[in-house]
């Protein structure tokens, strides 16, 4: 067979499909990985999860880099990705080996060059009987492809009688094609092509018109046709075959790391979205994204919940809109606004302080919030009482921060104070516990969140207020011009006063709608009865401070009091410990004694039937109980098509665990009559699931009326609460 030039390696595709691009891939065009050529494979060391993390490094087995220019959407660079992402969340460095030959990736694996495939890797019998695959990643069908324009293409799996087509003999495409030969007696003829071969590569010789037919998963057909317009696809030969990575079968620990990350990946797709709505985007979509960040002012869980000031007034804002809530949080303080501008969330809660600086970049909304920026010290150290007592003192602050500005104007003006900038991921409240604990001199924090450590009683005392730079002269003078105390004259903290900053919502500038919103939600709800007891809550009530600052489940890592057992059969089952969390608040809010008036019991709500069913009797055992629940959840997952995706196949078990089986079949069986996929939960199988609780509906259906609102609101509250869980807690 002419080969054509394999050498020079093809441009990449434009848009990989798997369920949603990670942000990775922009990083990998920018900064390509170096990584390890086939020739300079690793040493064979063969090793389970805690090797890995003793050593500090996952080597991951990558094929497919090409030599040109990367571009955003490449399988090779997605896989990659990906990798280091799962690497970055087990806590090791990402090491990627690329191998040249797709043939020798299950070689390498076994013989311990590598901890992980990575790679497209189709799921076939005889690649299981040497690996243990992860949960399917994506399903795809293997498409025939010939060159566009060209004579006498086949039309039908038939019409390969007597072609030739071209496939590495390795790949899972030249299985298929034997089985078009032994099975269904078609004469096709593989050709072999080079194990160095890509399917980009092949697909280039046919465009080309160096070979007529090759065959590639239509993921790739669909992402290359963007590049190579000399291509159709033709016919499948294989339909819903399912790609995953691989580990070697004496590494069930990493296995079950990896089906976690995979089950993690499917089920937050829809919380990286990048796109920019104003207000009728959000109400066609129904929902809105609010970035902000875990702190204890703003956004955190305790005890499974989702709590915090900032949190509460954007639940108030969806409830008028009458949308769902997606909070999204940012990895510093120092991206909100450029996360904001670039399409990942609708609006900005975080308790951000309205500045010139900020405000070229995007709309603030009218104050729903005024406050003071107070200098906070030690408890019992020398106290600063005005401004000019910060001579040759050291303040530390973000530089992103309103306070970082505040004081270099200070220092503009003639103050000879000393600022010191620190990491942007650092909250005010970390900053001040390092006063407290002696590690810095001073810091600056917002009224409100000092009244918080104020009553918590932390270690800190209020020094003084920074006043305005025009009132530096007055400063000097006037020492009770600086009210130590660092409280607003108004407790509810809406008036202001001279020399008070606004907290405002942000919108980006092309959302003129969501901002005139925001202003008249502002109006109308600041002073109000709501918003009154919120901000009591938080910075009023000492018994709800210390609880919220003891137990903040950012800080802890902790949900419940039951993590342990919920962990422990998560993994035995290949769930991600947080899903199975999200489901136990909803069916029980942590409560082991709870008993549903249908009797269902414990923290999982399983029914003693059921339970006995898989050989648990005591449903009143904290142990017993969630093992029944996990369990029976995996039970309903193998009920589904294999073929659907992941988190479809998920969402529909959540459904199935609180309605039946029955009649999620039904309502799949409904929605492809109604002409929606039956594949796919929100929007689809759920509104259907909701049509089943009509006599109209309910009638027709197998296993006849279901309560269908019930199911519909139990898989979006999950859904929600795992999407909290993921952001704050690791």
């Amino acid at each position: 067979m002419h080969r054509g030039n394999y050498g020079s390696r093809l441009l990449v595709l434009a848009m990989w499909a798997i369920q949603g691009c990670p942000p990775q891939a922009e990083q990998a065009e920018a900064e390509p990985t170096e990584a390890m050529a086939v020739a300079e494979l690793p040493e064979p060391v063969r090793r389970d999860l805690d090797e890995i993390r003793k050593a500090g490094s996952l080597r991951v087995l990558l094929y497919g880099r090409t030599g040109a220019l990367p571009r955003d959407g490449n399988p090779a660079l997605q896989d990659e990705a990906l990798a280091a992402e799962f690497a970055e969340q087990l806590g090791v460095e990402f090491v990627p080996v690329w191998v040249d030959r797709y043939d020798r990736l299950i070689e390498a694996l076994t013989e311990g060059r590598g901890d992980l495939i990575a790679a497209q890797m189709t799921v076939t019998a005889s690649r299981a009987e040497s690996v243990r695959f992860s949960t399917a990643r994506l399903v795809v069908d293997e498409v025939v492809v010939g060159q566009a324009g060209a004579e006498d293409l086949p039309a039908d799996p038939k019409g390969l009688a007597g072609r030739a087509v071209h496939v590495r003999p390795s790949s899972s495409y030249a299985r298929s094609l034997d089985r078009l030969r032994d099975e269904g007696g078609i004469a096709v003829e593989p050709v072999d092509a080079p194990e160095d071969a890509s399917s980009l590569d092949l697909l280039q010789d046919v465009a080309d018109g160096r070979i007529p037919l090759t065959v590639v998963d239509d993921n790739i057909f669909a992402s290359a046709q963007t590049f190579m317009p000399g291509l159709k696809a033709l016919f499948p030969v294989a339909e819903d075959r399912q790609l995953a990575w691989a580990v070697r079968p004496d590494q069930p620990e990493l296995e079950r790391a990896m089906n976690r990350y995979v089950l993690e990946r499917a089920l937050t797709t829809h919380t990286r979205d990048v796109y920019s709505v104003d207000l009728d985007g959000i109400r066609e979509r129904k929902v809105l994204r609010v970035l902000t960040r875990n702190n204890s002012v703003s956004y955190f869980l305790h005890r499974g919940r989702q709590l915090g000031f900032d949190f509460e007034l954007a639940q108030m804002i969806a409830e008028t809109l009458d949308v769902r809530l997606q909070m999204v949080v940012a990895p510093s303080r120092d991206e909100l606004v450029p996360w904001l501008l670039e399409g990942r969330a609708d609006m900005i809660a975080a308790s951000l302080t309205v500045t010139e600086a900020r405000s070229s970049k995007v709309a603030f909304s009218e104050p729903y919030m005024f406050v003071e920026e107070v200098v906070l010290k030690k408890e019992g150290a020398e106290q600063p009482r005005t401004v000019r007592d910060l001579a040759g003192r050291t303040v530390h602050v973000r530089e992103s921060s309103s306070f970082f500005e505040h004081l270099t104007a200070l220092q503009k003006a003639g103050v000879d104070l000393n600022i010191e900038t620190v990491d942007e991921t650092l909250e005010t409240e970390e900053l001040v516990e390092k006063v407290a604990e002696g590690e810095i001199e001073l810091t600056v924090a917002d009224s409100h969140l000092a009244a918080v450590e104020r009553t918590y009683g932390t270690g800190v005392e209020l020094a003084f207020e920074l006043p305005p730079v025009e009132d530096l002269s007055k400063s000097e003078t006037n020492e009770d011009d600086s009210r130590p105390d660092g409280e607003s004259e108004a407790k509810d903290g809406s008036e202001r006063k001279r020399g008070s900053r606004a907290i405002a919502f942000a919108t980006a500038p092309s959302s003129p709608k969501l901002k005139a919103f925001l202003d008249d939600f502002v109006r109308q709800k600041r002073r109000g009865l709501r918003y009154n007891i919120a901000y009591k809550r938080y910075f009023e009530s000492r018994r709800r401070v210390a609880t919220v600052k003891e137990g903040r489940s950012g800080k802890t890592g902790r949900l419940s009091p039951y993590d342990g057992v919920i962990r422990k059969y998560a993994r035995r089952y290949g769930f991600d410990w947080r899903l199975i969390a999200a489901q136990s608040f909803v069916e029980s809010r942590f409560d082991p004694n709870a008993e549903s008036w249908v009797g269902a019991k414990g923290l999982m709500q399983v029914m003693p039937r059921t339970g006995r069913s898989m050989g648990f009797d005591d449903l009143d055992d904290v142990d017993a109980g969630v093992h029944a629940g996990v369990r029976y959840l995996s039970r309903l997952m193998t009920r589904f098509d294999p073929s659907i995706p992941l988190r479809q196949r998920v969402r529909f078990a959540l459904a199935a665990y609180n309605a039946g089986l029955g009649h999620v079949y039904d309502a799949q069986r409904l929605a492809a009559k109604l002409g929606k996929d039956p594949h796919r939960w929100f929007g689809n199988v759920e509104r259907s699931m909701l049509l089943l609780s009509k006599p109209e509906y309910a009638r027709k259906a197998r296993h006849g009326y279901v309560r269908g609102a019930e199911p519909v609101a139990y898989v979006s509250h999950i859904q929600s609460k795992y999407d909290a869980y993921v952001k704050v807690v690791p």
